[in-house]
């Protein structure tokens, strides 16, 4: 059977080179990577905004680039609905005239019905300024989803979100999925969405995928220490889950965290912690409560400016550190390579890939 969405694409920016093939069915793909690694520059060549210097793309059995072949079918006729960070909503529109955006006049209806699948049929006539950021998610997806696209295009509109509130989303975002048969490509760096919303995983190192995995296949130990170190991304150790007063700690050759309630057993592990989930702790200023069983003091090696984030390379007990944040942020600190300093991880983001107990495999 035949790919519902055949991509491969090429692209070069400056000193980068973006190289990307995708193949998916009628599913929730999800596209995962550090920042800078060209996600959502993919994006933007599979919806049109951008034009590959090479390569092709099909969906649903339509030619939309073919390079060389002088096929490139403009962003407005491919049938792809797009959901960027910003969500774009037009500011003087009510709820209900954003949805109809793109839409005949006489489709006023089927606006209507999208805005009530994403439960703000009470608020149609309200302006983005006067819905919360949860709502404004809503409205952005029954505008992308109202014409019916042949493929939605999500590019990480849940990272301004919290914890319950982003859980909710994606749960409502699946169950639209499975209402329409849509297919849904999702860009993330949070490993939380790739678990909670795909079918497939394709992880993205340095404008190339590096492996593509079932999300079922993710926590697999044939194949998720091998995949997680082609990503080269991330925080990722071997070592013991033991239980002792307090609650439940990993330990390994770097130290001891203590892990979040749900973690249970006990025996040997693998913990993995995202780079964007490493807290740097401010001199002098008393720690919250729950960074504070997990501090840790390290040296700073390195750091990297990807854009409009800073990754910052540590060593903690001959362990090297991925930490990611904003670049606008700890910008009374002085982060520079030899800087001492303190970091921090909620036990909550601590996901334990593998856990066996003691004499297991």
């Amino acid at each position: 059977m035949s790919a519902w969405l055949e991509a491969s694409v090429s692209r070069k920016l400056g000193n980068f080179k973006l190289d990307a093939a995708i193949s998916m069915q009628r599913e929730i793909g999800v596209l995962f990577g550090p920042s800078g690694s060209g996600k959502s520059q993919t994006l933007r060549l599979l919806c049109g905004l951008a034009r590959p210097d090479s390569g092709d793309v099909r969906l649903n059995g339509r030619v939309l680039v073919q390079k060389p072949g002088g096929v490139f079918v403009p962003a407005s006729r491919r049938c792809i609905g797009v959901v960027f960070q910003n969500l774009a909503l037009f500011p003087h529109m009510t709820v209900l005239e954003n949805v109809l955006y793109g839409l005949k006049k006489e489709e006023t209806g089927r606006a209507c019905e999208w805005i009530e699948k994403v439960r703000m049929s009470e608020m149609k006539q309200r302006y983005p300024s006067q819905l919360s950021g949860g709502q404004r998610q809503r409205v952005a997806l029954a505008r992308a989803l109202a014409p019916l696209p042949d493929l939605l295009l999500l590019d990480e509109p849940f990272s301004a979100l919290d914890g319950p509130l982003r859980r909710n989303l994606r749960r409502e975002l699946k169950k639209l999925h499975r209402e329409t048969g849509i297919p849904i490509l999702y860009v993330t760096h949070h490993i939380e969405d790739a678990c909670a919303l795909g079918d497939r995983v394709f992880f993205m190192k340095q404008g190339k995928i590096s492996a593509t995995l079932p999300v079922e296949d993710l926590w697999n130990p044939e194949s998720q220490i091998d995949t997680w170190q082609l990503l080269g991304w991330g925080n990722l150790f071997r070592g013991e889950i033991a239980s002792s007063e307090g609650g439940v700690w990993f330990s390994w050759g770097g130290g001891k965290l203590l892990l979040s309630p749900s973690i249970t057993g006990r025996g040997e592990a693998r913990a993995f912690i995202a780079p964007h989930h490493v807290k740097i702790l401010y001199p002098h200023v008393p720690v919250d409560s729950q960074l504070a069983p997990n501090v840790m003091h390290g040296k700073i090696v390195e750091t990297v400016h990807l854009g409009g984030v800073a990754r910052v390379l540590v060593k903690i007990n001959n362990c090297q550190w991925q930490i990611e944040h904003p670049m606008e942020s700890y910008g009374g600190l002085d982060l520079h390579e030899g800087e001492d300093i303190r970091v921090s991880i909620r036990p909550r983001c601590i996901s334990v890939l593998r856990q066996c107990e003691k004499g297991g495999v």
